[in-house]
């Protein structure tokens, strides 16, 4: 787990080594009170070195990101070592000269009046807001790999060490200016020139190759990713369309890159599922990660309207009722790969909640070998699919992969030669040569209904995504036994239990025996971290459980960085 080494704000009079591991630096929002992430450091390199030479409080906190081991210098041993070794003060006073070079001389520093500036927007928007206003400065130009900064005070060698943390591989020229040009510039001219970054005018590409880390911990993601998240034609609204009824609060740049980052994270990091619980004074962000539901974020209470509305638009959905559950879709590109989302909502006490399938159009490629790993098991499962006729149900919980077994399946024998239909709600992915067909239950179009059509469309094998009433179970029963092969799904926790609930469907015991031609149970299993797994001894009671021999050796997952600390990866 996370260990949090030094804290901001806390008294410090330490300096920190690192040998091994890495860690993560962050600071805090002071409006929104969301922590952001401004750099990460490895072996070799140190930290709280300021805290060691003004025994001033901690400018950051820093926390591990996985088993870190840090050599500490405190402040006495510094003054000791000092003392006894001149040399190394030498040393220290050449760094730290040329860490304040440009910060310790105010004769000669330019003095800027910001009432005269052309600002561009571009390059406003290359440092946070919140450091803007914690060290009071304002970036005013780039040109030739070098930021000029207006800074009140120039002379401030934390906010120079804290915009190299943020902006990395660019020189920084501090310029002048006053307080009360700093305060108007902020309160009125900021947000105008930001409302128009789409329309800024052309300044070289030089901007577009400044990496700055992201600003807040929800952003984690890296730069060239976030930019390359772009919503496509058919996902309802564009970035900046603007309507009668949307709230305002909808339209700020920020809830803009705190929506389109929870998406790209949640995407990166490979989760299923996003949910955004409003509670009594605050929003939860969470995603489903290898089967499991794990807490992202607590965002503050204040983003929830904006952060709903601006998720409701994308969906297509009516951001004036909130008393009703909706369903949506939101279709993005990242990094040239199309993903949807399956958005809904429902009011609960605190608020509207979303929850977002993440569904990767990638996925449909998985060959069946991916899916299914067990050898017999899968000769078996290729045997049932190339049958013919007869009804194949794939069973399981939800979220356990069904539709992407039958997807893949589909996928291994899909042929010219075949008519492939499906009936599915929603279509959750594309497929090339077959006819998907999605229920419409707002013109009666249901399942029973797709599949009655279906039987004279000559099909030659039939997808149902789900059999949910006796209408639809009968019917697929009735393809099956004239000459049809139909996949379909069934909400059971076991094969057997499918039998059991085609009888309460009003099946006959008969017309299943003689339509079925398989059923098949299946549940996600968590994959161990190839990065952390470890040999160990099982205990006793395991192998007596697993049916092991005694002292078997088995593998465990240890926890790390790459897994967050689980052991499970994937």
């Amino acid at each position: 787990p996370a260990t949090v080494i030094v804290r901001e704000g806390a008294p410090g009079s330490s300096m920190f080594f690192i040998t091994s591991g890495n860690v993560e630096v962050r600071k805090k929002d002071p409006n929104t009170n969301i922590d952001f992430l401004l750099t990460e450091m490895g072996p070799g390199q140190n930290f709280g070195e300021m805290s060691l030479l003004t025994g001033k409080p901690r400018t950051a906190t820093v926390i591990t990101l996985q088993p870190t081991t840090c050599a500490v210098l405190e402040q006495k041993d510094f003054h000791d070592l000092l003392l006894q070794y001149p040399k190394i003060g030498l040393a220290l006073t050449t760094i730290l000269a040329e860490r304040v070079e440009t910060a310790s001389q105010q004769v000669g520093i330019e003095f800027i009046n910001l009432a005269k500036m052309n600002f561009d927007p571009r390059v406003l928007s290359l440092v946070p807001q919140t450091m803007m206003l914690q060290h009071r400065m304002i970036p005013v130009a780039f040109a030739n790999n070098r930021l000029t900064l207006a800074m009140v005070n120039p002379n401030n060698i934390i906010a120079l060490d804290d915009i190299r943390r943020v902006i990395k591989g660019v020189m920084i020229e501090p310029v002048v200016t006053t307080e009360e040009d700093f305060k108007k510039f902020m309160s009125t001219t900021y947000e105008q020139l930001m409302n128009k970054t789409e329309n800024a005018p052309d300044t070289g590409k030089q901007i577009a190759s400044v990496t700055r880390q992201p600003e807040n911990a929800i952003d984690l993601l890296q730069s060239e990713i976030i930019r390359d998240l772009q919503l496509t034609e058919d996902s309802g609204a564009a970035m900046g369309d603007s309507k009668q009824e949307i709230t305002s609060a909808s339209e700020d740049a920020p809830i803009i890159r705190l929506g389109n980052s929870i998406l790209g994270l949640a995407i990166k990091k490979g989760a299923s599922d996003i949910h955004i619980e409003p509670m009594e004074k605050d929003v939860v962000v969470r995603f489903r990660l290898d089967g499991v539901l794990q807490v992202v974020q607590n965002l503050p209470k204040k983003v929830q309207l904006g952060l709903i509305s601006r998720l409701k638009i994308l969906s297509k959905l009516d951001i004036s009722e909130k008393r009703l559950p909706q369903d949506g879709r939101i279709s993005i590109s990242m990094e040239g790969k199309p993903i949807d989302f399956r958005v809904s909502t429902v009011p609960a006490k605190w608020g509207e909640k979303i929850c977002m399938r993440i569904l990767d159009k990638s996925n449909t490629s998985l060959g069946l070998d991916k899916v299914v790993t067990h050898q017999p098991t899968l000769e078996l499962i290729r045997e049932l699919i190339n049958q013919p006729y007869g009804i194949m149900y794939v069973t399981g919980p939800t979220g356990s992969g069904k539709t992407t077994t039958l997807y893949s399946a589909l996928a291994e024998i899909n042929e010219p030669g075949y008519n492939i239909s499906t009936a599915e709600d929603p279509i959750e992915y594309d497929l090339g040569g077959v006819n998907q067909i999605q229920v419409n239950k707002d013109i009666q179009l249901d399942f029973a209904r797709i599949l009655r059509a279906f039987l004279r469309q000559d099909p030659d094998i039939i997808l149902v995504g789900e059999t949910r009433d006796k209408e639809t179970a009968h019917i697929a029963v009735e393809a099956a036994l004239t000459g049809h092969l139909v996949f379909t799904t069934l909400h059971t926790n076991s094969a057997a239990g499918s039998f059991t609930r085609l009888n309460e469907m009003g099946i006959e015991p008969f017309l299943i025996s003689s339509s079925t031609i398989g059923v098949m149970a299946q549940r996600l299993a968590r994959r161990l971290c190839k990065n952390c797994k470890e040999q160990m001894q099982a205990e006793d009671q395991v192998c007596e459980y697993m049916g092991l021999p005694p002292k078997s050796m088995v593998w465990k997952g240890r926890g790390c960085g790459e897994c967050n600390g689980k052991g499970v990866k994937g």
